[in-house]
């Protein structure tokens, strides 16, 4: 794979820099690096042999450029249009684990391929940065022979990672890929969304990423995925355009908040969770759609908002609780399964018996939802289902990168995107907390309801 370095050409037409004491006061002045004006003719006039990788850092953070600007690759057996790098990195990023090592070369390469060590070298960061397309990075036997997909998810998720890798690891065991865990929270996006991403892309060991509720991590994630690196999310929580995998939220709120207007509640109170995800949203458009087609005007006092986790659907119970008698909900919707257990032990500090006094639906499905006192009624997301058909779609994505004729390109290509954006339904699980008289629930043939 012929490297062909263009640093003389690219200063003498980018920043009018022609003679190696104006790039020996640029590097003084912009970079701190004091370079003797034999090293710096050495490096202008394209014999890197006194050139490190310090110095290559220095003059890419002076410049703010990248190494790819004025290094171009190659594929094997060309030799006329170099393959330019596909996306700028940091030039702060260089790597420095090789920082002692000098790229050697008896040769002029103004133009012409380095020799055999300074293009190794050269490779070896360019593909630790991102900046070879992974088609064009050199293949060792054991990449050539397993692959990896990385699988990024919220260490919050723990509640139901099990039935989504199951779904994803049965998959993807049929295929030459094998799995690499990736966890993000809160304190490493504090560090920078941006960063976060270009680490995980920096090692260059997956060939796709399948990313569980990203969350604040959808932004970066849009940004990956439109620089050509595959990416799949499931039930992002931002409108976006990513292919993503996702629950009927809307619909599964909305089978939940009528079960409970069947049973003859009218005064529903819904702790939703933060506004600004998708699911949040679609899960409360859901519960308003319920009472609006049953002729009941939703109360705002009525719906508080939590953020998915037990103390803080505990605390809006709390208020609800605390209401006068006459405006209290006789029915709570939680949009999630972790703050309906919040509401259950809010409940049983107030004296008030579930479902007797008032009764409680959630959302998802968690796996202790069926064991709680009472066992929890909720809506089930499909996430066996939404393993499998990520890692399916994600799998598709790879397909149409790798196909070699213009004809598969086309058939994959077609077939990928009438299938980009995946919705599962959800189903209605009852249980004994809604109070529900089985058979006086008045349920339609559409309806997905599952008694237990």
């Amino acid at each position: 794979m012929p490297v062909i370095w263009n640093l003389k050409k690219w200063l003498a037409v980018e920043h009018n820099i022609y003679r190696p004491s104006q790039l020996q006061v640029l590097l003084a002045e912009k970079a701190g690096v004091q370079l003797s004006l034999q090293a710096v003719s050495t490096l202008l006039n394209g014999t890197p042999n006194a050139l490190r990788l310090h110095t290559m850092q220095a003059l890419c953070n002076a410049l703010h450029c990248s190494l790819s600007d004025f290094c171009e690759v190659l594929p094997d057996g060309s030799a006329s249009q170099p393959l330019r790098a596909v996306s700028p990195t940091n030039a702060q990023e260089l790597q420095s684990d090789h920082s002692s090592s000098d790229l050697v070369s008896d040769k002029t390469i103004d133009n012409v391929d380095v020799d055999p060590v300074t293009r190794e070298i050269i490779l070896r960061i360019l593909q630790e940065q991102g900046l070879i397309p992974r088609a064009a990075a050199p293949e060792t036997p054991s990449s050539s022979q397993r692959r990896l997909i990385g699988m990024l998810f919220p260490t919050w998720a723990w509640s139901f990672i099990i039935d989504l890798a199951r779904g994803i690891v049965e998959e993807i065991a049929q295929t030459p890929y094998d799995l690499v865990l990736y966890s993000i929270n809160d304190r490493d996006l504090e560090m920078g969304e941006q960063e976060v991403v270009d680490r995980l892309r920096a090692t260059q060991l997956t060939a796709g990423l399948l990313a569980i509720f990203p969350s604040r991590a959808s932004r970066p994630l849009t940004r990956l995925y439109e620089q050509g690196f595959p990416v799949v999310i499931i039930d992002d929580q931002e409108t976006q355009t990513v292919p993503w995998v996702r629950a009927d939220n809307a619909t599964g709120a909305y089978m939940a908040v009528r079960h409970l207007i069947n049973l003859g509640h009218r005064r529903i109170a819904h702790i939703q969770g933060p506004p600004e995800y998708l699911a949040s949203q679609d899960r409360y458009n859901g519960y308003r759609r319920a009472l609006l087609e049953a002729g009941v005007t939703p109360d705002p006092d009525l719906v508080l908002t939590g953020d998915f986790t037990p103390p803080s659907g505990k605390l809006c119970a709390r208020q609800l609780f605390s209401l006068p008698l006459d405006k209290r909900p006789s029915a709570i919707f939680a949009a999630a399964d972790q703050m309906a257990y919040g509401v259950l032990m809010a409940a049983e500090e107030y004296g008030l018996s579930i479902p007797q006094d008032i009764a409680l639906v959630g959302f998802d499905d968690d796996t202790p939802s069926a064991h709680t006192r009472p066992a929890l009624t909720t809506v089930h997301q499909p996430y066996l289902e939404m393993g499998q058909q990520g890692i399916r779609l994600l799998l598709s994505m790879l397909d149409t990168h790798s196909v070699a004729s213009s004809k598969e390109a086309s058939t994959a290509e077609a077939k990928f995107a009438q299938s980009r954006y995946i919705q599962l339904p959800t189903s209605l699980v009852v249980r004994a907390s809604c109070g529900a008289n089985y058979r006086s629930s008045i349920m339609t043939p559409s309806d997905k309801i599952v008694l237990e």
